[in-house]
C-alpha cells in the first residue's frame, strides 16, 4: 500500500469534485452538490493566494482531501479549514489523521500560525471527530447566519 499526500492541483479539480459530492451528499450532511457546483467551489478557493490544500492518494486512488485559507489577524495567522473529507468506504482507516497531520506540518513550515479553526455540523460524527483530535468548541465565538430575503 503506497500512501502519498500532495498539494492539491488544478488539473485534478474534476476528481476532487466527484469525491466532494459523494461525501457531502451523504449522511450526516445530506447536501445537494453537483459535480459542477463542487468544481466551482473548489476552483474558487484554489484561486486565492491564501489557499492551502492537501490530497491523499493510496495506490494512485484519491481517498481524501483537506483545504482552507490563511487569514491574517492581529496576533498572527489564523487558518480556517474549509473542507475536509475522506471517501465514505475508506473512513476509519487513518487517512483523515494523516491529512490533518500533513496540514499541521505545512502550517508549522509556513510559521506564524497561531490558530486553526473550522465550522462543522453539531453531533458526534462531526464535532466528536474533531474533539478527539484536539479541537475544542469555542466558548468565545458563535456562528450566526442571515439568509437574504426573497424580493417579490
Amino acid at each position: 500500500m503506497n500512501v502519498e499526500i500532495v498539494n492539491m492541483n488544478f488539473s485534478d479539480i474534476a476528481e476532487y469534485a466527484k469525491l466532494f459530492v459523494s461525501v457531502f451528499n451523504s449522511e450526516p450532511w445530506n447536501d445537494l452538490w453537483t459535480e459542477e457546483t463542487a468544481s466551482l467551489r473548489i476552483e474558487n478557493m484554489m484561486n486565492t493566494n491564501t489557499f492551502i490544500g492537501k490530497s491523499l492518494y493510496c495506490d494512485g486512488d484519491l481517498k481524501g482531501m483537506i483545504w482552507g485559507q490563511k487569514e491574517y489577524y492581529f496576533n498572527g495567522i489564523h487558518f480556517q479549514i474549509q473542507e475536509f473529507c475522506v471517501k465514505k468506504d475508506e473512513q476509519g482507516r487513518g487517512y483523515g489523521k494523516l491529512l490533518l497531520r500533513s496540514l499541521k506540518e505545512e502550517l508549522t513550515r509556513i510559521g506564524g500560525v497561531v490558530n486553526v479553526y473550522l465550522i462543522t455540523s453539531k453531533g458526534e460524527r462531526t464535532e466528536g471527530y474533531y474533539r478527539r483530535r484536539g479541537f475544542i468548541t469555542s466558548d468565545d465565538m458563535i456562528l450566526m447566519t442571515n439568509a437574504p430575503t426573497k424580493q417579490g
